[in-house]
């Protein structure tokens, strides 16, 4: 046995033993959340892409797999929101088929766009982000899933737009916004997403 293992460690670190083949995800069957080998119907376990609908020749997605989840580094080229955007769009990593630790979200200039946390797939503590030009965009807290904590908005030229906390995703205690020039819009205060008083 122990001659065995010594064999294979040695095969590994000689470089006889091939890494796996990366597998495109579009070929693996899907059941339920899991991805299979079509051959065997086994969970798929190895490095994974995807390719762009739109251009066969680019990679849109990588990503790791363990028993048929997302497992490991991620990387993400191509946003909802932009079609056709080749450029890393965020990355991070997966424990199990859920996010887990930090993910990074980028402009298509590659400029950092927003940066957060999360545990067990769900939002958690601190989140930023960013305008295109460098200047903060917001600043807020969320736990377990849920804004929960205080919160900034701040309008492309720096100025703060709005402030004030959430409690459990509701808007919570005193509460501010201003105009792009930083004068005062409104203020008033807020018990579990119901305004009180005068805004």
């Amino acid at each position: 046995m122990k001659k065995t293992l010594l064999f294979v460690l040695a095969l590994i670190a000689s470089g006889c033993v091939e890494p796996p083949i990366p597998r495109n995800l579009d070929d693996l069957s899907m059941q339920g959340p899991q991805y299979l080998d079509p051959e065997t119907l086994e969970p798929y376990s190895g490095p994974a892409y995807r390719m762009s609908e739109d251009d066969s020749t680019q990679i849109v997605l990588r990503v790791n797999l363990r028993d048929g989840r997302f497992h490991g580094d991620f990387e993400d080229f191509e946003p909802d929101d932009v079609p056709g955007s080749l450029d890393l769009y965020q990355t991070g990593t997966y424990r199990d088929g859920q996010r887990e630790g930090r993910f990074e979200y980028f402009y298509p200039s590659g400029v950092l766009r927003g940066r957060g946390t999360y545990e067990n797939g769900e939002e958690e503590g601190p989140y930023e982000s960013w305008h295109e030009n460098g200047e903060p965009r917001s600043k807020i807290t969320y736990a377990a899933g849920e804004l929960d904590g205080p919160f900034e908005f701040y309008y492309e030229n720096g100025q703060l737009e709005e402030k004030g906390t959430f409690t459990a995703g509701e808007l919570d205690g005193p509460f501010e916004s201003y105009h792009e020039n930083g004068q005062l819009e409104r203020r008033g205060t807020a018990n579990m997403g119901q305004k009180c008083g005068e805004w």
